[in-house]
């Protein structure tokens, strides 16, 4: 429902739904009115488990770059139940008459959201943060403020208040900068491909036990909102006749919705940790309906890409579990967007929240958007309140789009989009959006200034990634590649391909090191400068690396494993888990392996079409690549006396990245060379070798992580 009638169509004849704000445009020559989108930049902020009063933060996304730093809490335990209290004194006190002066309370509520925002944003993410502000400024654009809290008692807490003293505002209340809670799940999202109408199942709940609502009118309030894009035909509004968990288990099954719409009472179950909704009984009691009852039920329901909980404390969870509020639980279970409500809220604050959500929808915003609209509108209508900041969105759609709606042609006229533009027309540039999501390759940090002899080196940016293998989506999966799981790593640089005889001749010029056995007279074989160094042991690769690091004084050491496969997959938000580093679909034309028919080693920039994600090149094929992780214990002669000794789950303290090991144990090789086939040119494909081994398909290339704060 993200601006349905106000849509542009994209070339295929899909409605392209950027994630913007809209402004009325018109054509000069033709007259034709349209909508131009303001377009959002990302600024993820995330927060890490702390000790004491001490947090890592880290900016993992931003225009102005990436950064590290220490957040320091500004309130002890005791502070900060005092000031949560005051909070919510000035909810409680919300819409008296008007004031030229802040109450106690609201003074009280935006000193503690000054403090929070001192607090996020400090040294180094403080600048990050001002830099990306002015250059979205210079684009034209909104800066979304993402926060991955990963800290349980930081999560519980109510950041929709952060509050900026320097533009006298709070964040969320500014439409350059929406606030989302945004939770990077192994699923990425995709937007919902959608023919009109739009189907919005909505209940009311009211247990006579649990305070009444006036149902009829909470009903009406939805359908005045919704009714011009009901009469276009675009959206459809069904009511839950009964109140019950089975009539809406019974109505879930009559699908397809898009959107859950629920108005009633929320609750948070301090014994078991977790937010729950009030149903009714069969007798019209009250009936609890904890969010992991309730996530089982929709999330099962592949097309339900929305859910509005109107109802209190929806949105609030504890301090011992990230995932215990209702909200964050359904999205954990595949909700993409989930608003709800951390504390109670008036029914005049709902019905305004609610009345201007779905407008702002119609609009053409997306979610993150709409509710910054929403909280405006609650701010403007009822006078010295704070309730604006109680609705919170958790997010996992990336860029707030959660819908891509198709042109129905004859069957639906799509209100302005389905008015013939006049082919003479200019239209505006619209910025290319990933409507589609097809997956682009990430452009890598440019490198500060190296010497000839040093790799070229791709930024591989924080975050997480999917590691290892589902035999269920890939069916050449091997044992030792499962469970796929999702693996965090911190920011690191890996050469843009394995390392070439000509740096590796470097190396031995300048060392004395042994060349490789195949080079005549120790100078490297002619015509294939540009080779990836094959017939190198682990030994000779780990000496490379630590020559390397003296050499430009950067800490060079091989990958492991999963910075390896990280380096091929690609983020876990764009590449699903691939199979090979440009896509799903094996060709031999995008690497140099068996199937390829070379049988021998290509120049290492052979292949750009094969390249991964982040640009990294040759990651299948061409030459097998050691790694500095371990795989298992051998006998030192038969690889069938070879016992695996470290499975996934991935750790990485347990032993397995033990440079000291002896040579009975075998090394991790990775991306498979011209000798091998597609199976093991897979990005999960697990590969073991002899430390000793010089053979012609071992090569390596090398890895570096930057100096930490």
């Amino acid at each position: 429902m993200l601006g349905l009638d106000r849509q542009i169509q994209d070339q295929n004849g899909d409605l392209a739904i950027p994630s913007k704000h809209c402004v009325t445009y018109r054509d000069a020559t033709s007259g034709y009115q349209g909508i131009e989108y303001m377009n959002y930049l990302d600024f993820e902020i995330e927060i890490g488990p702390g000790s004491g009063l001490d947090y890592p933060i880290a900016v993992l996304r931003s225009p102005a770059g990436e950064t590290r730093e220490t957040m320091r809490f500004p309130f002890g335990e005791l502070e900060l139940d005092n000031r949560l209290k005051d909070l919510q004194i000035a909810l409680l006190r919300s819409g008296g008459g008007r004031r030229l002066a802040l109450s106690q309370e609201q003074q009280s509520v935006q000193d503690f959201g000054r403090a929070l925002f001192d607090a996020l944003l400090t040294g180094e993410a403080r600048g990050r943060y001002d830099v990306s502000l002015r250059d979205a400024a210079l684009q034209g654009r909104g800066l979304r403020l993402k926060l991955r809290i990963n800290a349980p008692e930081m999560a519980a807490l109510p950041w929709e208040f952060l509050y900026d003293v320097r533009s006298a505002e709070y964040v969320c209340l500014s439409q350059e900068t929406p606030v989302v809670r945004y939770l990077e799940l192994p699923r990425p999202i995709q937007p919902l491909t959608v023919t009109p109408p739009l189907r919005i199942l909505g209940m009311v709940a009211s247990p006579s036990d649990a305070g009444a609502l006036d149902v009829a009118l909470e009903k009406q309030r939805v359908e005045t909102a919704l009714r011009d894009l009901q009469a276009a035909g675009l959206v459809e509004l069904t009511w839950l006749e009964g109140q019950t968990w089975r009539a809406l288990q019974q109505a879930m099954r009559r699908g397809p919705w898009h959107v859950f719409h629920f108005i009633g009472h929320g609750d948070f179950d301090a014994s078991s940790d977790e937010g729950l909704l009030l149903l009714c009984t069969e007798d019209g009691r009250a009936e609890r309906m904890h969010a992991t009852q309730l996530a089982r039920m929709l999330a099962n329901h592949r097309t339900l890409r929305l859910a509005l909980l109107n109802a209190c404390e929806s949105g609030r969870g504890s301090t011992r579990d990230l995932f215990s509020s209702t909200a964050s639980i359904l999205v954990r279970r595949g909700i993409p967007a989930v608003l709800a409500m951390q504390y109670a809220i008036t029914d005049r604050a709902a019905i305004e929240f609610a009345r201007t959500f779905y407008d702002a929808l119609v609009d053409g915003l997306p979610v993150d958007a709409a509710v910054v609209e929403s909280r405006v509108a609650i701010s403007l209508a009822v006078h010295n309140t704070v309730e604006w900041g109680t609705p919170v969105l958790y997010m996992r759609s990336p860029d707030g789009l959660l819908f891509k709606m198709q042109d129905a042609g004859s069957k639906t006229d799509v209100a302005a989009i389905s008015k013939s533009r006049p082919a003479d027309a200019q239209y505006p540039p619209l910025i290319p959006q990933p409507a589609t999501r097809i997956p682009q390759p990430i452009t890598p940090n440019p490198q500060p200034s190296r010497p000839p002899f040093e790799p070229e080196m791709v930024l591989i940016d924080f975050g997480e990634f999917l590691m290892g293998s589902d035999p269920q989506q890939d069916w050449d999966a091997r044992d030792n590649e499962q469970p796929q799981h999702i693996l965090y790593l911190l920011e690191y640089w890996i050469a843009k391909t394995p390392v070439t005889n000509a740096q590796y001749a470097a190396f031995v010029q300048a060392t004395g090191h042994r060349a490789p056995r195949h080079w005549q007279a120790g100078e490297m074989p002619q015509g294939k400068d540009t080779h990836p160094v094959v017939a190198v042991t682990w030994h000779d690769a780990l000496a490379y690396c630590k020559w390397l690091a003296e050499a430009t004084g950067k800490p060079y050491t091989l990958p492991s494993e999963a910075e390896w496969e990280k380096a091929a997959r690609g983020p876990a938000l764009l590449s699903e888990g691939r199979f090979y580093p440009w896509g799903n679909t094996f060709d031999k034309s995008k690497c140099n392996i068996k199937e390829s028919g070379i049988n021998d080693t290509t120049p290492v920039d052979k292949y750009p079409q094969g390249a991964s994600l982040y640009g990294v090149l040759d990651m299948a094929g061409n030459v097998w690549e050691w790694t500095r992780s371990l795989w298992g214990p051998w006998d030192g002669k038969n690889y069938s006396s070879a016992r695996l000794q470290f499975t996934y789950p991935y750790k990485v303290d347990d032993g397995r990245e033990n440079l000291e090991a002896d040579d009975n144990w075998l090394r991790v090789l990775r991306g498979g060379s011209f000798r091998s086939n597609r199976i093991s040119a897979r990005c999960a494909y697990c590969g073991r070798g002899n430390p000793l081994g010089r053979y012609t398909y071992y090569g390596f290339r090398v890895v570096v992580s930057p100096p930490r704060a």
